[in-house]
């Protein structure tokens, strides 16, 4: 089995089953599930995922789910862990190694403790969990407080010994103005989000920007974790199969092997 590996979230607005469905067609023998709905985390859901044939490799945190996770408010706190935990069944069940998620926003000033410290606490009983189901906690890189392979360093660090490992988003490092080779040399990644990027535009297909590729594979020497293709939804609305097979082809050619 190969460790190429497509996000849902980039077949926005197809069902994750359907999306699952056709990063399997495409030759992909994993995926990373972005849920759309709460339901995703269900039994029938689950079920659903389990008759595509394909590995939910790993799962991104649900963007539209994040006020449950970095929330001061104690009832949203309570849902978002028992969501979390639902998350993480359905997981199991998949083959789920991963689960992502993106750095805090500090809290303002003089309020660190009323509003900021819960939301640690929610990212500490999150890795806690994660370790529960036998998953790694992926926090990406961000342009906005992780902008360089130190920052993103010293803010997993800063947790202390958990199961919490920096990951790298090699658009959001352009998005920041680093350079994604130097980025991946300066810290071992648990995990990859790749796609590309040229000027205003980012999270385009990877290959068809301005990233070294070469320079990628190079820095990525000695990795072991999953390639998964993160572009933008904005370019697979139309033609999805086949762009779908040509990230295959670009992915296989770049890693052949993997």
């Amino acid at each position: 089995m190969s460790r190429y590996s497509f996000s849902t979230g980039a077949l926005y607005p197809l069902e994750s089953e359907d999306a699952l469905r056709r990063i399997k067609n495409a030759g992909f023998d994993n995926a990373e599930l972005m849920p759309q709905a709460l339901s995703d985390a269900s039994e029938a859901a689950t079920k659903k995922f389990e008759r595509t044939g394909i590995r939910i490799a790993s799962i991104h945190y649900p963007l539209a789910m994040f006020g449950m996770l970095y929330t001061a408010h104690r009832t949203m706190r309570d849902d978002g862990r028992r969501f979390t935990r639902e998350l993480l069944a359905m997981g199991r069940r998949m083959g789920t190694a991963v689960l992502v998620v993106h750095p805090h926003t500090p809290a303002v000033p003089g309020y660190e403790a009323l509003l900021e410290q819960p939301v640690i606490d929610n990212l500490r009983y999150l890795a806690d969990t994660c370790a529960d189901f036998g998953v790694t906690l992926a926090m990406e890189n961000s342009p906005k407080t992780c902008a360089t392979a130190e920052q993103l360093s010293a803010y997993v660090a800063s947790f202390g010994p958990i199961n919490m490992h920096p990951m790298v988003d090699t658009t959001e490092v352009c998005e920041a103005g680093g350079d994604p080779v130097a980025f991946l040399r300066a810290l071992r990644p648990c995990h990859l989000h790749l796609s590309d990027f040229a000027g205003e535009r980012k999270h385009l297909p990877a290959g068809e920007g301005a990233i070294d590729w070469a320079g990628v594979k190079a820095a990525l020497e000695g990795y072991t974790g999953f390639y998964t293709l993160e572009p933008a939804y904005r370019y697979y609305l139309e033609d999805i199969d086949a762009r779908l097979r040509r990230a295959y082809a670009f992915i296989a050619g770049l890693f052949p092997g993997a």
